[in-house]
């Protein structure tokens, strides 16, 4: 009995979580409106949700397109997942919505079309189906988010090393200019020293040119 309880538990947690991802509504396509199972890829764009899907149902058998009802169908397809052994024709078809997608599967079970409440157990195998599809993908979309995210932060690193080392260089240029400063300030004051020097010497040697003028001007002169 209580194994019973907790299998409905498990049961009822697991349709309430594919129920949120999944949804059942009716789809106009190419067999008129038929009931169809939704999920919506937020971040995906058509083609990425058209190409996993079919890569996805491939593994099932031959995916066509209906190009002119802008559908992909597969007849004749044994999905245990779905419907065990017994072979069904599925339709998909994705609507690309400003930053998400949104994929539609409509499935013959060769009488009817699925539904919930014609077939409980397939649609909640197909919910289950299209939940794990949906993780896949999201997390494909995740992964570039994170790669380009990354280059982002990347590039702000490597911009921030080049600002760094330019305020390096400009410290290194200030203490350049700083020791040019300070050798410049040293030879001010060998050059004023030089200046006293020179006019020392200029005095003397004015001195002597003095002299010999008046050396000069006494040549011939009769005292």
């Amino acid at each position: 009995m209580k194994t019973n309880i907790l299998l409905l538990f498990v049961m009822l947690f697991a349709q309430s979580i594919f129920s949120q991802e999944v949804e059942e509504e009716n789809l106009m396509m190419s067999l008129g409106s038929q009931n169809s199972f939704r999920v919506t890829i937020e971040g995906a764009d058509k083609d990425m949700v058209e190409d996993k899907w079919e890569d996805y149902l491939k593994e099932f058998g031959k995916v066509k397109k209906n190009k002119k009802a802008k559908e992909l169908y597969m007849l004749d397809s044994t999905i245990p997942l779905i419907n065990g052994s017994s072979p069904i024709d599925v339709y998909s078809k994705v609507e690309e919505r400003k930053g998400q997608s949104s994929l539609y599967v409509v499935v013959d079970m060769k009488g009817s079309f699925l539904n919930s409440d014609v077939y409980p157990k397939e649609s909640e195998n197909l919910r289950q189906v299209l939940f794990d599809f949906w993780v896949k993908v999201r997390k494909e979309v995740v992964s570039k988010e994170l790669k380009d995210v990354e280059k982002t932060l990347e590039k702000s690193q490597k911009d921030l090393k080049k600002l760094e080392d330019k305020n390096k260089d400009l410290h290194e240029d200030i203490a350049n200019y700083n020791e040019k400063i300070r050798k410049a300030e040293l030879d001010i004051e060998s050059n004023l020293k030089e200046q006293d020097d020179k006019r020392v010497e200029i005095e003397k040697n004015q001195e002597i040119v003095n002299g010999v003028v008046e050396k000069l001007n006494n040549i011939g002169r009769k005292d």
